[in-house]
C-alpha cells in the first residue's frame, strides 16, 4: 500500500496499537504526525522515525488540540487520514459504584477527545481525507466491572454514521475498526491464566487472537484510496471472536 505524498495524523501512539498505527502509515510512505499524552511513546517513535512531527498533547483540552493543528498545519498542507486511538480506561467495578466524575472523565478521554480533534483539524481536511476511529471489542462483548469503558467505545460507533453524513458533502470520509483482543505480552494476565487464554482463542474462528499489525494495515486501508467508497461503516477485526 502506497500513501507516498500524503500526511496521517494518528492520535493515541502508546504501546501496542498505537505503536503500531505509526510504524504501518510510516511504511507505507505517510508523512506522520503523532499525539500522545505521554512522551516516552513519543520519544520512542521520533527515535524510528525522525522525520515524525511528535507533539505531546492532552486530546480532552480543546486549546491543545488547536494547538495541535496549528503545528501540524505548518508541517503540512492538507490532512488526508485522522486516527483517533486515544482513550481512557475508567476504574472498573459496578456501575453502581461509579461516580459521576468517573462518567464525566470517560466521556471526555473517549468521545470529547475524538472531536476535539477533528474540528480542530477540519480546515486541514480535504476532499477525499479520511477518519478511523478505533474502538473495542469491549462495544460488543461488554463485560460486569467495564460497563462505562464499554458504554464509550460503543458511543464512538454511534459518532461514525453521525460524522459520516455531516462529512460526507465535503468528500471526508468516516470509518471505524473494532480490534478483537490483540495479541500481546500480558494476556494471560488479562485472562487470569493460560487455560483461560487457550479457551478465549479456541472459541475465535480462526482460533488465535489478532495482531496489533493485522489491526493497524486494516486501519491504513481505510485511510487510503483503495477504500475511497467506504463510508460511515464498521469494520471489525477479530479472527471471528465476534460477528453479528
Amino acid at each position: 500500500m502506497d500513501l507516498s505524498g500524503r500526511c496521517a495524523v494518528v492520535a493515541g501512539v502508546g504501546p501496542g496499537l498505537g505503536r503500531e498505527l505509526a510504524l504501518t502509515f510510516a511504511a507505507a510512505g505517510a508523512g506522520l504526525a503523532l499525539l500522545a499524552r505521554r512522551t516516552a511513546s513519543l520519544d520512542e517513535l521520533a527515535a524510528l522515525e525522525p522525520e515524525a512531527l511528535c507533539l505531546p498533547t492532552d486530546l480532552t483540552d480543546r486549546d491543545q488540540c488547536a494547538a495541535a493543528a496549528r503545528s501540524i498545519g505548518e508541517r503540512f498542507p492538507t490532512v488526508d487520514v485522522l486516527v483517533h486511538n486515544a482513550f481512557t480506561r475508567p476504574p472498573l467495578g459496578s456501575l453502581g459504584e461509579r461516580t459521576a466524575a468517573d462518567w464525566h472523565a470517560a466521556v471526555d478521554g473517549n468521545l470529547v477527545s475524538a472531536t476535539n480533534l477533528l474540528y480542530e483539524l477540519r480546515p486541514f481536511l480535504k476532499d477525499g481525507a479520511s477518519v478511523v476511529l478505533i474502538s473495542s471489542i469491549s462495544a460488543r462483548m461488554p463485560h460486569p466491572g467495564s460497563g462505562i469503558y464499554a458504554a464509550m467505545k460503543a458511543a464512538l460507533l454511534t459518532l461514525v454514521p453521525v460524522l459520516a453524513r455531516e462529512l460526507g458533502p465535503d468528500g471526508i470520509r468516516v470509518n471505524a475498526v473494532v480490534p478483537g483482543y490483540i495479541e500481546s505480552d500480558n494476556l494471560e494476565a488479562f485472562f487470569g491464566g493460560p487455560q483461560a487464554r487457550r479457551e478465549a482463542e479456541a472459541g475465535t474462528c480462526l482460533g488465535r487472537f489478532v495482531t496489533a499489525r493485522e489491526v493497524a494495515q486494516v486501519v491504513a486501508f481505510l485511510g487510503s484510496p483503495l477504500s475511497a467508497g467506504v463510508t460511515g461503516q464498521t469494520l471489525d477485526v477479530n479472527a471471528g471472536q465476534w460477528f453479528g
